[in-house]
C-alpha cells in the first residue's frame, strides 16, 4: 500500500508557514526531494542559517563537506528568492569554520548585500571568532532603508559616511568592537529607535543617549570600559544597567515620567546616585537591585508595586529602609538581619506575594521563632508567601525547648514554604521544628535538597496516624495532630519521590527537580 504524502497536499500558504519555522539549511535539503517544495522554498519570507562549532567531537572529517553544503544552501536561497521583500535574514556563523580568508569574508558580504537588495526588514548577524579575526561589517548595512530590526554580534564596523536607517526601531549590539564616535553616530542617526541594547561591547568609554524621542527600552549590560552614561530619553519605559569593570556614572539628564521598570546590577553605585535615579522616575512600578555594595539602602516610593532585592553583599550590619505603601510583590535574597530590622515598620497592606531567600546561614542572625512570628504576622494576609530557608544544621530553625510546651504554632495559613536542606543529618528534628514554626499549604524543596531528608519526610507523611497517640498529656499538640491530609503535587514530583524511596543507596542520588507537597491542616 502506497503511503500518501498529506503534507504536500496542504495549501501553499500553510506549507510556507511551516517551512519558515524549519532551519533554512534543512529546508534547502528538502527542496531537492520535491519540485513543489523547491518552488515554495523560493517564496519563503525569512531565512535562518547557522554554522557553528559542533559541541561534541568528532567533527573534523565532515567539516569541509558541511561547509560546502552550507554555502550552497545560502547561495541558492538568496539567488533563487522570488519574493519582492525579505522579512528576515539571520546568520549565525563560526568564522573559524567558515574561514578567515578574504574569499570567505567576501561571501558573507555578498549574502548581506543580497538581503539588502531584497529590502530585508530584520537583519541578525551573529559571529564567533575564537582564532579568526573579527568580521568587518560592510558599510552598506548602514544605508539599508528598510531595516527595522538590526542585531550585530562579534563584529567590527567603522562609520565612514552618512547613516541612512530611517525605519530602524530596534538595535542590539553584542560583543562589538568600536569607538565611542562610531556608536554615538549610529545611535544619533536613528531617531526613531524604540529599543536599544548594548552588551559586552569593548572600546566604548562614553555613551550619550539623546534626541531619541521614541526610545522606550534601554539596556546597557557589562560594557567593560564604560565610564559614563548620559540619558536624555523622556519617553523611556524600561532601563537596565549591569556594571562593567569600572565605576560608571549614570547621569539622568531628563526625568522620565513614563519609566516603569528599573533594573540595576551595579556594585559601584553610590547612595547619592541611587537616590537621584529613584527621584527621576516618579511612576516607577518595578525595581530590581542586584550586586550592590551599598551599606545603606533606602527605598521610598509610593507607586512601586514590585521590589526585587538581591543583597548578598549587604552584610548583617547593613541598613535597609523600605517605605513602599503600594508594594504588591517583594523578593529578597540576602542576609537575615537587614530585612528582619525593617519588618516591624514595613507597610504590607498591599502585599500579595512574598519570596524571601536567606543566605549566609552560618551567621549569628538566625531566623529565630520570635522573628518568624513577627514576620508571618505581618505577611499573613498575602496570597502567596514563599520563604526559602537554606538549612544546613538543626540550629537553623531555632525553637527553644523550654518554649515548645507553652507556645502555640505562630501561623497556620502560610501559602508556600520553600526549603533547601543540605549538610544536615538530624532530619526528624528539622521536620518537627519546621512544622512547629508554620503550617504551609504548599511545601516545596529545591533540587539541592538531600534525598535522605525527603525520604524521611515522605515516610513520616505516609505513616501518619489518623489519631496520633503522642502529646496526649500536653496542652499544645505537635504538628501531627493538626495535619489532616498530604498530597504529592504533580507527576514530576511523584516520579522523583518514587525514585528516591525505591533507591537502595541514597549517597549517589541527586534530586533532578523540585518536589512539592500539598498539605491540608485542621484549624
Amino acid at each position: 500500500m502506497e503511503e500518501i504524502d498529506r503534507i504536500s497536499q496542504l495549501p501553499e500558504d500553510v506549507l510556507i508557514r511551516i517551512l519558515s519555522l524549519v532551519p533554512s539549511k534543512e529546508v534547502a535539503r528538502a527542496k531537492l526531494v520535491s519540485k513543489s517544495w523547491k518552488s515554495l522554498f523560493e517564496f519563503l519570507p525569512s531565512f535562518t542559517f547557522e554554522f557553528l562549532h559542533p559541541r561534541s567531537p568528532p567533527h573534523e572529517d565532515s567539516t569541509d563537506d558541511d561547509m560546502s553544503s552550507f554555502i550552497n544552501a545560502i547561495d541558492s536561497a538568496l539567488k533563487l528568492h522570488k519574493r519582492f521583500t525579505l522579512d528576515r535574514l539571520q546568520l549565525n556563523l563560526d568564522l573559524d569554520l567558515i574561514g578567515s580568508g578574504s574569499g570567505s569574508r567576501s561571501l558573507i558580504d555578498l549574502w548581506i548585500d543580497a538581503a539588502i537588495k531584497r529590502k530585508v526588514r530584520q537583519l541578525s548577524l551573529c559571529f564567533q571568532c575564537h582564532n579568526a579575526g573579527y568580521y568587518f561589517l560592510p558599510f552598506e548595512v548602514f544605508g539599508a532603508r528598510t531595516i527595522t530590526d538590526l542585531r550585530l554580534e562579534e563584529c567590527r564596523f567603522e562609520i565612514c559616511g552618512d547613516i541612512d536607517l530611517p525605519a530602524l526601531r530596534k538595535l542590539c549590539l553584542r560583543r562589538i568592537r568600536c569607538e565611542d564616535q562610531a556608536i554615538q553616530k549610529l545611535i544619533s542617526s536613528c531617531p526613531l529607535i524604540q529599543d536599544l541594547k548594548t552588551s559586552f561591547c569593548s572600546g566604548m568609554q562614553r555613551l550619550h543617549v539623546s534626541e531619541l524621542v521614541n526610545l522606550q527600552r534601554l539596556s546597557v549590560i557589562c560594557c567593560y570600559a564604560l565610564e559614563s552614561i548620559e540619558i536624555d530619553a523622556p519617553r523611556l519605559q524600561y532601563l537596565e544597567y549591569h556594571h562593567g569593570s569600572l565605576q560608571c556614572d549614570l547621569l539622568l539628564i531628563t526625568p522620565s515620567e513614563f519609566l516603569r521598570e528599573l533594573i540595576l546590577y551595579d556594585r559601584f553605585i553610590t547612595e547619592d546616585l541611587f537616590q537621584n535615579l529613584l527621584s527621576g522616575f516618579p511612576n516607577l512600578e518595578l525595581l530590581t537591585i542586584n550586586d550592590t555594595r551599598l551599606k545603606w539602602i533606602e527605598i521610598s516610593h509610593r507607586r512601586l508595586k514590585r521590589l526585587d532585592l538581591t543583597l548578598a553583599n549587604l552584610e548583617a550590619e547593613g541598613i535597609l529602609k523600605i517605605d513602599t505603601p503600594n508594594l504588591r510583590s517583594l523578593i529578597y535574597y540576602g542576609c537575615r538581619t537587614p530585612l528582619i530590622s525593617v519588618i516591624s515598620s514595613l507597610n504590607t497592606s498591599s502585599l500579595q506575594e512574598v519570596d524571601i531567600n536567606f543566605i549566609n546561614s552560618d551567621d549569628n542572625g538566625h531566623f529565630s521563632i520570635l522573628h518568624s512570628e513577627e514576620f508571618f504576622e505581618m505577611m499573613k494576609h498575602c496570597q502567596d508567601i514563599k520563604l526559602t530557608l537554606h538549612i544546613k544544621s538543626k540550629q537553623e530553625l531555632i525553637i527553644p525547648k523550654r518554649l515548645r510546651p507553652i507556645l502555640s504554632p505562630p501561623v497556620y495559613d502560610i501559602k508556600h514554604l520553600h526549603l533547601l536542606v543540605y549538610k544536615c543529618s538530624r532530619y526528624q528534628l528539622i521536620i518537627d521544628r519546621m512544622f512547629w514554626m508554620c503550617h504551609p499549604q504548599i511545601l516545596s524543596f529545591s533540587r539541592g535538597t538531600k534525598p535522605g531528608f525527603l525520604k524521611v519526610l515522605y515516610n513520616k507523611f505516609r505513616n501518619k496516624e489518623e489519631r496520633p497517640k503522642c502529646c496526649i498529656s500536653c496542652t499544645i499538640k505537635c504538628w501531627q495532630h493538626y495535619l489532616e491530609d498530604v498530597q504529592i503535587d504533580g507527576d514530576e514530583s511523584r516520579a522523583e519521590i518514587d525514585r528516591i524511596i525505591t533507591a537502595t543507596e541514597l549517597s549517589n542520588i541527586v534530586m533532578k527537580c523540585e518536589v512539592r507537597f500539598k498539605l491540608k491542616w485542621r484549624s
